[in-house]
């Protein structure tokens, strides 16, 4: 009987774990909220369903490596997957940040792109055009129309900020973003790199972007996956102006 007790628990524990592995991760990608299901919509329409015969809940090896969260990762997900089952990720990410690079270097071309009064007609055409004169892998350019009938270009850099996180991890590397409201100097940026190092696994690398925002006044904030830390004299004198506006006594 003990023998049998034993055997049957070993069962469980073998089935339990087997279905954590498999059903966990994917429940993990099904948010609920409206968010969620317009992201999930365009998750859809843009991957192809799974294949005869293929486990709609087995983990998927051209899943991005590490969760995010939000409507712009969502999109970066279904993007980095269709590239990485197409073996053409750099590809695919360089042409995405060609189009961020050109937004942010053409006030027309960031018009075009973020005007709502637009039809998405008009958007989608001159989308297609652009990528078919740039050459865009069919991917970049079904996934780029994809957001524009979904009417999210207003996302397209946080989509790409979450895309670059995707394939940082998946080469071992981890993105901090430092923005300051004057340029550091290269000792600074040494001795910050080195205390933000102690965030970050034996296993992976930092790397380090620099901005400058002299809306800060002063300081910094330093932005790594989904920490925030802000060291900025703005957010000071923020606290200060709210506690100066507390009635007198509370």
């Amino acid at each position: 009987r003990s023998t049998t007790l034993v055997s049957a628990r070993d069962m469980l524990r073998t089935t339990a774990t087997a279905l954590w592995s498999r059903f966990v991760p994917a429940a993990r990608q099904h948010l609920t909220g409206a968010t969620a299901a317009s992201a999930q919509r365009a998750t859809r329409s843009f991957c192809a369903p799974p294949a005869a015969g293929e486990d709609e809940y087995e983990i998927d090896e051209h899943a991005p490596p590490l969760n995010l969260f939000g409507l712009p990762a969502r999109y970066a997900s279904a993007l980095y997957t269709a590239a990485s089952k197409a073996g053409n990720i750099p590809t695919v990410q360089a042409e995405f940040k060609s189009v961020i690079d050109a937004a942010n270097g053409d006030a027309k071309f960031k018009t075009f792109l973020e005007d709502p009064t637009m039809s998405k007609t008009k958007k989608i055409a001159g989308l297609t055009a652009f990528c078919d004169g740039a050459n865009f892998a069919p991917i970049t350019k079904s996934f780029l129309v994809v957001v524009a009938e979904n009417g999210r270009l207003t996302q397209a850099q946080k989509i790409y900020d979450a895309l670059e996180e995707y394939t940082l991890a998946a080469a071992g590397q981890v993105k901090a973003t430092v923005t300051s409201a004057q340029p550091l100097s290269a000792a600074q940026l040494a001795e910050l790199t080195q205390k933000l190092q102690v965030h970050v696994d034996a296993t992976e690398s930092l790397k380090v972007e620099t901005k400058v925002d002299p809306r800060l006044v002063g300081g910094f904030t330093v932005a790594m996956g989904e920490d925030f830390f802000d060291l900025s004299l703005m957010s000071r004198i923020r606290q200060m102006e709210a506690e100066l506006a507390k009635p007198i006594g509370a």
